[in-house]
C-alpha cells in the first residue's frame, strides 16, 4: 500500500477519511523543541518508511501482534450529512468515532498495565480561552485520561478498563458482572482492583471505544454549549488522532492514526 509519508504519493488521491497501520513503533527525530513559528514538519522527515494506508468506514482489518490477535473495525462520521446517514453505525447516535476490538490475548495482562494511549511530537500551546476549554473538556467528561505536555511530546493515555465504552468477555457480559460503564469505572478507579484483574490468553474479548467530542473529519472540538468550536487541528500540527493498545512501551495493538483532508491542510505529519 502507498504511504502518506511518501513524497510520491499524489494527496489529492488520497479517500477524504482514511487511516494508517503502524505495525510497529518508530523513533522520531527530532532536533529540539519546536515553537509555534515553525512549519508543520513532512513526515517523511521523520520516519524512514511509512505505514499502510486504509479506508474507515469498511471491512474488518485483521491484527496480529506478539500480544493479540483478532479484528478491529473504525468508524468516522463523515461531516457530509448526506454520506453520514447511509451509514448504520451512527443511525441515532451522536458519536463521531467508534471503534471495536475483537479478538484473545495471547499473555496474561493486568488491567492496570494495558492502555489506550495518543502520543504527538511537540504541540502548538493554546492560550486564552481555547486552554482553558480543553482542560475543561477533559476534566469534566474524561476524568481518567492522564494528560502529559511535555517539550519532545505530549501525550493522553487511560488505563482500557476506564476507557472502554464496552467491554464483553467470553461472549457473556461486562468483566466481574458489572451491570452499567458507571459502576465499572467506579470499580477500577482504584489501582488496587485494576492489578487484581487481568485480560486471561484464550478468552475473546470485545471492546468499543466511541466519543462525541472531537470529529476525525473536520478535527474540530465541539458539542458543549457555550464552549465554541476549537481546531485541533492546527493546535496538533497536522498530527492525527490514533488508536492504539499498549503494554508499557510496547504495542499490543497495531497504532491506527486517523487523517482527513481537513488535517492534512495542517501538514502531513504524524504521530
Amino acid at each position: 500500500m502507498p504511504s502518506v509519508l511518501d513524497d510520491a504519493v499524489d494527496l489529492a488521491s488520497l479517500p477524504r477519511l482514511f487511516a494508517t497501520i503502524d505495525r510497529q513503533e518508530a523513533e522520531p527525530v527530532v532536533e529540539g523543541p519546536l515553537c509555534a513559528d515553525d512549519p508543520p514538519q513532512g513526515a517523511g522527515e521523520l520516519f524512514s518508511r511509512g505505514p499502510e494506508i486504509v479506508d474507515v468506514n469498511g471491512r474488518a482489518v485483521p491484527i496480529d501482534t506478539e500480544y493479540f490477535t483478532g479484528e478491529i473495525l473504525m468508524h468516522v462520521k463523515p461531516s457530509d450529512e448526506e454520506e453520514a446517514a447511509s451509514l448504520a453505525y451512527f443511525t441515532g447516535r451522536k458519536r463521531l468515532v467508534g471503534i471495536e476490538l475483537r479478538g484473545t490475548f495471547k499473555r496474561r495482562i493486568s488491567f492496570d498495565d494495558l492502555t489506550f494511549a495518543n502520543v504527538w511530537r511537540p504541540v502548538l500551546n493554546p492560550g486564552g480561552w481555547q486552554r482553558r476549554t480543553i482542560l475543561f473538556v477533559l476534566s469534566k467528561f474524561l476524568p481518567h485520561l492522564r494528560l502529559e505536555l511535555g517539550e519532545s511530546q505530549t501525550s493522553i493515555s487511560a488505563p482500557v478498563c476506564l476507557d472502554a465504552k464496552r467491554i464483553i468477555v467470553g461472549g457473556l457480559g461486562e468483566p466481574l458482572g458489572f451491570s452499567s460503564l458507571s459502576a465499572r469505572k467506579r470499580h477500577f478507579r482504584n489501582e488496587d482492583n485494576r492489578k487484581s484483574c487481568h485480560y486471561e490468553p484464550g478468552t475473546e474479548y470485545y471492546f468499543e471505544f466511541y466519543q462525541h467530542a472531537v470529529s476525525f473529519d473536520t478535527y474540530k472540538l465541539s458539542g458543549f454549549v457555550g464552549l465554541g468550536q476549537i481546531s485541533l487541528a492546527k493546535i496538533l500540527r497536522g498530527q492525527p488522532f490514533q488508536f492504539c493498545l499498549r503494554l508499557g512501551s510496547n504495542l499490543v495493538t497495531p497504532k491506527f492514526s486517523f487523517y482527513s483532508k481537513e488535517l492534512l491542510r495542517h501538514g502531513t505529519g504524524v504521530a
